[in-house]
């Protein structure tokens, strides 16, 4: 029983707090003078590239574009690990205006706001990569996911399907295998979720990955399911201890341990479910 006591290993970080705890002028100033840096370094790009094709610019191309607005995205990725969702998405909504043709910047916008929560946001972003880039394995992906989040299932299983077929490498598989396994809980399908879930395991052996961390969440929803406690007191230790950016998680492992006593650690993922939440809600 004690092997299994449930442990945290989730980063903490204060950055987020003293983003938010500045005046809106000082937050303001912060996003304008990233936003003038970055557009001069895709001044910069745009001026000496001796690479850049000048066709590759065409609407009709509808290719992801080379170096001239890379800065951009790298600065609202910066932003995003450090869930700082307003600069995130500013940064990233000059980079959608600056080059609409280009799927990879409604992708960029379309996970700050499927990290941020912002579901319909991210299902019109994906939407667009998909108008864009029809087989796109990222956009398929995270529709996926935001619609199973917003209720569309049927829409969402093509998106899972979709993903699966145009996975590229062994972690994009993972990946779309984890989100239809989450899927199907959502659904109700336990048998086709435990499939699933087992699968990401067998293909990722020995993984420490937030799509294993997740893949042990939905497996310990699906022994709960099954009247399986004990199965699901090891699945969910185990996706508490490698740690995931995704709340909801640790409101039901902490529900889940208050059911058998756990009062501690029922706290503690409580705890870590509202840093997540309350960070999520304070972003939009």
């Amino acid at each position: 029983m004690y092997d299994n006591y449930p442990q945290h290993h989730v980063p903490r970080s204060n950055i987020i707090q003293r983003f938010f705890a500045q005046p809106a002028g000082a937050i303001a100033l912060e996003i304008v003078m990233t936003l003038v840096i970055m557009l001069a370094a895709d001044s910069a790009f745009d001026l000496f590239d001796p690479f850049e094709d000048p066709a590759a610019a065409s609407a009709d191309s509808a290719q992801i574009m080379p170096m001239p607005h890379d800065p951009l995205r790298e600065a609202s990725m910066t932003y995003l690990a450090e869930r700082r969702f307003l600069a995130a998405e500013a940064v990233a909504d000059v980079a959608a205006a600056s080059a609409p043709y280009d799927p990879a910047n409604f992708a960029l916008r379309g996970l700050v706001n499927l990290y941020s929560g912002d579901y319909a946001g991210a299902q019109n972003d994906f939407t667009t990569v998909l108008d864009l880039a029809p087989h796109d394995f990222h956009g398929h992906n995270a529709l996926c996911w935001t619609e199973g989040e917003l209720g569309a299932f049927t829409s969402a299983l093509r998106h899972c399907e979709a993903a699966l077929l145009a996975a590229l490498s062994p972690v994009q598989r993972a990946s779309a295998l984890e989100n239809r396994c989450w899927l199907s809980v959502e659904m109700g399908d336990i048998a086709a979720a435990a499939r699933d879930c087992q699968a990401v395991l067998n293909l990722l052996k020995d993984c420490h990955s937030e799509i294993c961390a997740l893949a042990h969440y939905n497996l310990g929803r699906v022994a709960v399911a099954r009247g399986q406690q004990q199965v699901a007191l090891r699945h969910f230790n185990l996706a508490a201890q490698t740690g995931s950016a995704y709340a909801k998680m640790y409101l039901d492992i902490s529900r889940f341990y208050a059911t058998l006593g756990y009062e501690v650690a029922a706290e503690s993922s409580l705890t870590l479910y509202h840093q997540l939440n309350d960070v999520d809600s304070a972003a939009n």
